[in-house]
């Protein structure tokens, strides 16, 4: 008999519905999660019941969850710090890198919220989940530093970056609304476009078709500039890294850049000396994000809350 779905057994209605695991295997595996603290995706892959290549579809496809390979991944010390080795092997999961918007972690199941918002607490900024291989992971799990020796790794967690997480939910709904309001000004004041419309609106037979023609334009108009600023977006805001300290150089004064950021913070000048290439380009072209980038930015500087490139805290 078919399982019902509910709230808890979500993916275990998908991997069914996919005939990725068998009812007889899912029975199995619920039995022994009510005498274990283990998670049933967890039973599943250990007792080798869900295949692995599956597995990694399956989340790819279903919730769009990009892949990772950790051998010979370098995780930097610090990193480890972030979650305790406990919740690490109970979850078979493992923190890979400090992005500027996020901890990046590899785990088995990033479809967990629960999961996903108690590493959000712990860790105090976003998580970035991603895909990997069980086996990898374990053998990532084999390097992490016991709590006793966890006290002995120095090293500053590198800051993270406000603006990012800021700007990333911000981009879309203000570019796309300052080419609505961008748009309608032309319209309204622009001799030559008017003109323009005038000449292809004459062409139409009636006053309705002129409507539509003109609609036709806006939308199209729009559309095009959204999926402009939809590329922009993904370019300039996902997966963004901290830099190597030997590419940023030397730690910069937060005077200079708190200057440079009143005076043409509007242009990315701030940015570009911090070492934010990308950041710089983007701001330039978007001239601050019609201001209120450089004010954010600004703000951030004047309170030293934005880190360099690097994610060295400024001197």
């Amino acid at each position: 008999m078919p399982h019902r779905a509910t709230a808890g057994n979500k993916i275990s209605e998908l991997l069914l519905n996919e005939g990725l695991i068998t009812n007889d295997q899912l029975d199995a595996a619920l039995i022994r999660q009510k005498e274990t603290d283990l998670s049933l995706l967890r039973i599943l892959v250990e007792t080798g019941n869900l295949d692995e290549n599956k597995r990694l579809n399956f989340f790819k496809r279903q919730f769009g969850v990009p892949t990772i390979s950790l051998d010979a991944k370098e995780i930097e010390p610090e990193v480890f710090l972030q979650i305790p080795v406990s919740i690490a092997r109970r979850h078979h999961l493992v923190p890979v890198r400090q992005d500027r918007d996020g901890l990046v972690v590899a785990m088995e199941d990033p479809s967990d919220v629960i999961l996903l918002d108690t590493l959000k607490d712990i860790v105090g900024s976003r998580i970035k989940p991603v895909l990997a291989h069980s086996s990898e992971i374990e053998a990532v799990l084999e390097r992490y530093p016991s709590e006793q020796n966890a006290e002995a790794i120095t090293g500053p967690i590198r800051k993270f970056d406000p603006a990012v997480r800021l700007l990333s939910v911000l981009f879309m709904p203000i570019m796309s609304i300052a080419a609505l309001v961008g748009i309608m000004l032309l319209i309204a004041f622009n001799s030559s476009v008017q003109t323009w419309l005038q000449v292809h609106l004459q062409k139409t037979p009636s006053i309705n078709s002129q409507y539509f023609s003109l609609t036709l334009y806006f939308i199209l108009s729009w559309g095009v500039w959204t999926v402009l600023m939809w590329e922009i977006q993904g370019l300039a805001f996902d997966d963004l890294f901290w830099n190597n300290v030997a590419q940023v150089g030397e730690t910069r004064s937060r005077g200079t850049a708190l200057i440079l950021s009143v005076l043409g913070g509007w242009l990315g000048i701030d940015r570009w000396y911090l070492g934010y290439r990308v950041m710089f380009v983007l701001k330039l072209l978007t001239l601050g994000m019609l201001g209120l980038w450089w004010l954010l930015d600004v703000f951030l500087l004047a309170t030293n809350s934005l880190p360099d490139a690097a994610g060295r805290d400024l001197t």
